[in-house]
């Protein structure tokens, strides 16, 4: 008997020290993370139409022996993000299974071009594991995303009105306008005259490297010159300016009318000349009926005598 209980006394320390040890052995559970790469910040693609349009991929990985039924909500820090976002609310993961899923971004407003390339948006993922439709634990993930930097350089023109005669020059309003979410430079500037090669512009070579800053308009302008031999015609002008950012040209086409100066001293001759003939012609009838006139009337007073003087003979 003492025998037994001796060997219970020593067995008892290792059975309890075997139970405390199955106590610490983690039993089987799951896990939700990133299968894309959000270390740092996540830049989003965007199409050749300059819409975003993107996938963003997780991961659920259910170590257990029995399936597993999630629930998905997805948030963004602010609730004036307008970027679609399309997933799967629900997601059963079968044992021993590491599933993926997709995660679709999209937007074809222009939201590319309002937010700032600068100005980072979170986006949060919340899993939280449902038995019989009840809550049993949650699991969270987050990350980073930017809108990539868009360049949009356009031109315009506005005329300033004056009038472009051979000899002489006029300026020429030119207007360069940055619609992209990041500042841009101007890397090459260029014109083109259709037509006139009597004509010149000047100015250009200054725009080179110019910076526009977002939602600037850049104007200058340009010395638009006719030289003395270029005829009365419309001219027609391109110009163009290539973005440092997206290595695009944007071109503005316009017409620029030359205009020929009147002969005012021709004019003037002319005018003279018409004046003396039609004052001689006006003239020369006056004069024939001043002349004629005096004469009539003293043929009259002839007859008149003569006749007087008739009658009078014959009383006689």
């Amino acid at each position: 008997m003492r025998f037994k209980i001796l060997i219970l006394t020593l067995c008892l320390p290792l059975f309890f020290g075997s139970v405390s040890s199955q106590d610490q052995i983690e039993i089987p559970s799951w896990e939700m993370g990133w299968e894309t790469d959000m270390d740092g910040t996540y830049t989003l693609e965007i199409t050749d139409d300059n819409d975003i349009e993107d996938e963003l991929l997780i991961y659920i990985d259910n170590q257990r022996m029995t399936e597993l039924n999630i629930d998905l909500t997805i948030e963004w820090d602010s609730s004036d993000i307008p970027i679609e976002i399309d997933y799967p609310e629900s997601v059963t993961v079968s044992s021993s299974t590491n599933e993926t899923i997709p995660i679709k971004l999209k937007n074809e407003n222009d939201y590319v071009f309002e937010r700032s390339p600068n100005s980072t948006m979170v986006i949060s993922i919340t899993a939280d594991e449902s038995i019989f439709e009840q809550s049993t634990g949650s699991q969270e993930i987050d990350g980073d995303i930017a809108v990539p930097s868009v360049y949009d350089l356009t031109v315009s023109e506005r005329s300033t009105g004056e009038k472009l005669y051979p000899g002489s020059s006029i300026e020429h309003n030119f207007l360069i306008e940055n619609n992209g979410n990041s500042d841009d430079a101007i890397g090459d500037s260029q014109f083109t005259i259709r037509s006139c090669p009597h004509m010149k512009i000047e100015g250009m070579e200054e725009l080179e490297s110019q910076v526009i800053t977002v939602n600037q308009v850049f104007e200058t302008k340009l010395k638009v010159t006719a030289s003395e031999a270029h005829p009365g015609r419309s001219c027609e002008v391109t110009l163009s300016v290539t973005s440092t950012g997206s290595k695009l040209t944007s071109s503005v086409n316009f017409e620029i009318e030359v205009y020929v100066a009147e002969d005012s001293s021709s004019g003037s001759s002319q005018t003279d000349t018409n004046e003396n003939s039609n004052q001689e012609d006006n003239d020369g009838p006056d004069l024939v009926e001043s002349g004629t006139l005096p004469f009539i009337s003293l043929v009259e007073f002839l007859t008149v005598i003569f006749i007087v003087n008739l009658l009078y003979s014959r009383r006689n």
